[in-house]
């Protein structure tokens, strides 16, 4: 198999021929990725969101008042403030109330006039005289300018069921179908937003013969907001014409209490609407589930029956419905609806041809109120299983990598025939911990061992103290550049390196004496069916001072050596920390080293030796200790800089994912890392506005059951972790406080990321403050399970 092609051997060879002296690439080097050096990317996004903004605006602008504007137009009085303006010209806590007990069916306000003589109630939104008062209701009406009066009622032995706040993915249909069995028509007072979630059931409604009627949009009614109250109705009517082509006259108060909501009622009548009262309660909404619900007694008159098919648990509906049915035919009542009782203006029209305006409120409807609880559903069930069949992969998978390196046989080489290890360590300015890192190599038990030091440009001490090292140490090698960045100082150092095999560090990073040997054995003892490329060492933190390096810590062992250690045992391993490595020397050259156009030029170069064939391997003994950030500030421009290079890399290596050559890494890793990049990235707000929502809701508890075992699956995993690695148990008291340093970094990381790119800025390289604060070696006990504090 061939591990480089001529080309990347020729731009090998271009690279070294087009370094200076300071290990500067030539004119050939190609741009960091998302680079836009014209400035031109973002004032194109800029000027394309503030038209896309203005084409939005200038719609809902045209839409909106058609969505807002009533469906049907009354003669007299449809200034939207007129019912409030009527109600204040009488007494609206002691309105008269007129009809007899036969009326009860519908309810409505009326003018009191002087007609011909005659005290009549008139209609405030049209010429219509609904009828003469009587001498008794004219005492009662007293000095009032307006009565509510109640109306109409069913012949004797009609039976008219009502439904309220539906319709219910579970209750309605079980209640439709129990209505068809009997074949008894029944009147269902829908809420909008219940309309949009199930439209279907409202579709089946009408098809099986049913009235339908508006019970708003939210099952909300104001005592004083007028637009609230008129949006309320229209937008539910306009969602039933868009979805079931269905216009309804017919509605009913929320809590059915039209007596007590005089604005309601009246804003109602000056929208057409005519509002349907009942005369029998079930209290059907009050019977727990298994409970009965006490059939009422039937007397042999005409009545409306009130019960409720959405709203909460309606399975004591159900059961009761068959039983209520049944008694009343029994007892001799037939069933009718709602429309065959209502006067002729207000029967119900099924065959309306929705407008746009009725289109575009079911679409807004659907978006506001359907789309998220979707969404989040989706989303809530998406990050259960992927989280569970990830975690639980990664987690099988690390087991089975650390069981096989545990059991495998190394090959013995006398010492003498072991490789030249080349040891590249650039820095700059790390005056405080070069020494330190340094002394460590000095350490180290591989016998066979060279170590090349490229200063880049520091402005400190550190060249001196290399230098200084370098005149009592005859294995290390001093190289001095003008600063050109931490990619160009490492090519500088592999390019003088002479042995086969190529071990990276960072200039605050300390090796374990083992950690040379145990990368290197990999080379020289390949148990695979592909030549090793690279290996990944284990990196730990030693400055565990608080609870910020302890998280980190804690990251490092149960998520990147745990994923990494899974991800070898499938060939998907995607990045090689350059603070801790091994490079086949072959393999950099073929790669063409490190890139310069990516900020994490270690993952760059993993993946591009994955798809040059070679294959890059974890080694858990390879230890390395080194200085995380111990100020927030710190580790958000430190990850800043690792998430904005990943993405780079993610971007560069595009063509990898779904592709079937390249294996696991191409199959599942990059695909899964694009996937927990993209899906965070779009839906996070949206999670976070309906989070925040819930719990003002007092919905607590899916919250928290999510959170508790998303935190009782990373425990799980840490405890693995720490026992495959030999850690500190301190750990896990981190662990309940993990996601709550996690997930707002993550959210900064990935819009600070992606913004960046947008604006086709580089984001400079950030090396925390060294404070020389790494745990000393002499307190670790041997082999790979050290452990130690500061």
């Amino acid at each position: 198999m061939a591990h480089g092609s001529n080309s990347r051997r020729q731009r090998w060879a271009r690279q070294r021929s087009g370094e200076s002296a300071s290990g500067r690439t030539g004119s050939t080097a190609a741009p960091p990725v998302f680079f836009d050096a014209t400035g031109k990317r973002w004032r194109r996004i800029v000027a394309t969101l503030v038209l896309l903004i203005c084409l939005v605006v200038g719609a809902v602008a045209w839409i909106l008042p058609q969505a807002m504007a009533q469906t049907g137009e009354q003669p007299l009085n449809q200034d939207a403030a007129y019912p409030q303006e009527l109600l204040a010209t009488g007494d609206v806590e002691d309105i008269p109330v007129l009809g007899d007990e036969d009326g009860f069916a519908f309810s409505r306000i009326g003018l009191i006039e002087e007609l011909d003589g005659h005290t009549v109630l008139a209609d405030p939104f049209s010429d219509e005289v609904f009828r003469t008062l009587t001498a008794e209701e004219i005492a009662t009406v007293g000095d009032s300018p307006y009565a509510l009066e109640h109306f109409g009622a069913p012949a004797a032995g009609q039976l008219l069921l009502t439904f309220d706040d539906g319709p219910d993915a579970e209750y309605t249909a079980q209640i439709l179908d129990v209505l068809a069995d009997e074949g008894v028509p029944a009147t269902f007072f829908t809420i909008g937003t219940n309309v949009a979630a199930n439209s279907e059931l409202f579709q089946r409604a009408i098809a099986e013969g049913h009235a339908i009627g508006n019970h708003t949009m939210t099952h909300t009614t104001s005592e004083t907001d007028t637009l609230r109250n008129r949006q309320e109705l229209i937008s539910t009517d306009r969602e039933m014409r868009a979805v079931g082509g269905y216009a309804s006259s017919l509605f009913r108060i929320p809590e059915a209490d039209a007596d007590n909501n005089p604005l309601a009622l009246l804003q109602a009548q000056q929208l057409g609407y005519l509002h349907v009262n009942f005369d029998v309660d079930t209290m059907d909404w009050s019977y727990a589930p298994g409970e009965e619900v006490p059939v009422p007694e039937l007397d042999g008159a005409g009545h409306i029956m009130l019960l409720h098919d959405g709203g909460g648990d309606r399975t004591a509906t159900v059961a009761a419905l068959q039983q209520l049915i049944t008694e009343a035919k029994a007892a001799g009542y037939t069933f009718t609806t709602v429309d065959s009782i209502a006067p002729e203006q207000y029967q119900s029209t099924t065959d309306v041809e929705p407008v746009l305006a009725d289109e575009a409120t079911a679409v807004t409807v659907a978006g506001i109120s359907v789309a998220p609880g979707v969404v989040m559903s989706w989303l809530f069930w998406f990050g259960i299983i992927s989280l569970t069949v990830m975690s639980v992969l990664y987690v099988v998978l690390a087991l089975v990598g650390h069981h096989r390196q545990k059991r495998r046989v190394w090959q013995v080489v006398p010492e003498e025939e072991l490789p030249l290890v080349s040891v590249i360590l650039p820095v700059f300015n790390e005056e405080p911990v070069v020494a330190r890192t340094l002394a460590s190599l000095q350490a180290s038990d591989y016998p066979n061992l060279e170590v090349i030091a490229v200063d880049d440009g520091s402005t400190d001490n550190t060249l001196a103290i290399l230098e200084e090292v370098a005149s009592s140490w005859p294995a290390l090698t001093v190289i001095s550049q003008a600063n050109a960045g931490k990619s160009v100082a490492s090519n500088h150092g592999i390019m003088a390196a002479s042995g086969e095999i190529v071990v990276t560090l960072d200039g605050d990073t300390i090796f374990e004496p083992q950690t040379v040997r145990m990368l290197a054995r990999h080379f020289y003892d390949s148990a695979g069916s592909r030549p090793v490329g690279a290996v990944a060492g284990h990196i730990k933190v030693g400055n565990r001072r608080g609870l910020l390096t302890m998280w980190q810590s804690l990251e490092y062992i149960s998520g990147i050596c745990v994923t990494r250690v899974a991800e070898g045992v499938v060939g998907a391993i995607s990045i090689v920390p350059g603070a801790c490595a091994a490079w086949r020397k072959e393999a950099l050259v073929a790669a063409g080293g490190y890139s310069h156009d990516t900020l994490a030029e270690d993952a760059d170069l993993t993946m591009t030796l994955q798809k040059l064939g070679w294959a890059v391997v974890q080694e858990n003994r390879a230890v390395a200790w080194t200085e995380a950030p111990v100020t927030v500030k710190g580790l958000a421009k430190q990850r800043l800089r690792w998430t904005y290079g990943n993405l780079q890399a993610l971007w560069k290596h595009a063509g990898m994912l779904f592709r079937p050559k390249y294996g696991t890494l191409g199959m599942v890793a990059l695909p899964y890392t694009m996937l927990a990049t993209v899906v965070p990235l779009v839906f996070l707000p949206l999670t976070v506005l309906m989070a925040v929502l819930n719990l003002a809701a007092g919905n607590w508890v899916p919250i928290a059951a999510f959170a508790a075992f998303v935190a009782g699956l990373h425990t799980v995993i840490c405890v693995i972790a720490i026992r495959m690695v030999g850690e500190s148990w301190i750990h896990l008291l981190v662990v309940p406080v993990y996601r709550v340093i996690y997930e707002p970094l993550r959210a900064y990381l990935l819009y600070a990321s992606v913004l960046q790119a947008l604006k086709g800025r580089m984001i400079g390289w950030y090396k925390p403050a060294r404070t020389n604060t790494v745990l000393d070696l002499s307190t670790l006990q041997d082999g790979s399970t050290r452990v130690g504090h500061p």
